[in-house]
C-alpha cells in the first residue's frame, strides 16, 4: 500500500525497479570516487548489507533496502509505502523523519552530522535518502544534525542520542 492507497503491481514493479535502479547508479557512483580519489576512503558510503521488504498479495515480490556505512557509522533510508513503514528495521540510536507542513514525508533530502566538537562525521547525500526516514547508527552522545531540501531550505536541531533505545527526531519544512 501507497501513501495514497493500495499499491498496484505494476506501481509495485516500478518502485521496485527504481530502486534497483538507485542501488545500481549509488554504487557506480562510489566506484567512480573511489578511482578520482578526491575523498578520503572512510567518508565514502559503501553498501555493507540490506533489508528485506516483502510485498504480500497478488503478484508477490520482494526488494532489499541498502544500508549504507561510513567509516564506522551506518545508516539506511526507509519509510516508503505501508509494507516499509511496518517492516523491522536495525535497532540503530537514531531515527530521522523528514516531514513537510503537517503530514507529508518527504524524500531526497541530504543529511550532516557533526559532533559535540563541531566535526563532521557523516554526510548523506540526497540520492541515499529513498524515502522519509533515516535510521543512523551513531555512538551515544549529542550532535548537530542538519537537513537540506533542494540546496536551500535547511533544517538543524541539536540532539543527544541515548545508550540504549532509538530517539526520533521529526524535522520539519513549511508546506510549499
Amino acid at each position: 500500500m501507497g501513501l495514497r492507497g493500495p499499491m498496484a503491481p505494476a506501481e509495485a514493479n516500478a518502485l521496485q525497479l527504481w530502486r534497483v535502479r538507485l542501488l545500481v547508479k549509488s554504487i557506480l557512483l562510489l566506484f567512480l570516487l573511489g578511482l578520482v580519489g578526491s575523498l578520503e576512503a572512510k567518508s565514502v558510503a559503501q553498501v555493507v548489507d540490506h533489508v528485506e521488504i516483502h510485498h504480500p498479495g497478488e503478484g508477490t515480490f520482494s526488494y532489499t533496502i541498502p544500508i549504507y556505512q561510513v567509516g564506522h557509522i551506518r545508516f539506511l533510508s526507509a519509510g516508503v509505502g505501508v509494507e516499509e513503514r511496518q517492516a523491522t528495521y536495525p535497532p540503530y540510536s537514531l531515527k530521522l523523519v523528514f516531514v513537510e507542513g503537517v503530514r507529508a514525508f518527504l524524500t531526497g533530502v541530504s543529511v550532516s552530522i557533526r559532533d559535540a566538537q563541531g566535526q563532521l562525521i557523516l554526510e548523506i547525500p540526497s540520492e541515499q535518502v529513498t524515502g522519509p526516514w533515516v535510521f543512523i547508527d551513531l555512538d551515544p552522545g549529542t550532535y548537530t544534525v542538519t537537513a537540506t531540501r533542494r540546496d536551500q531550505v535547511r533544517a538543524t536541531k541539536q540532539v543527544t542520542v541515548p545508550a540504549q533505545g532509538t530517539r526520533v527526531v521529526y524535522l520539519h519544512w513549511p508546506k510549499e
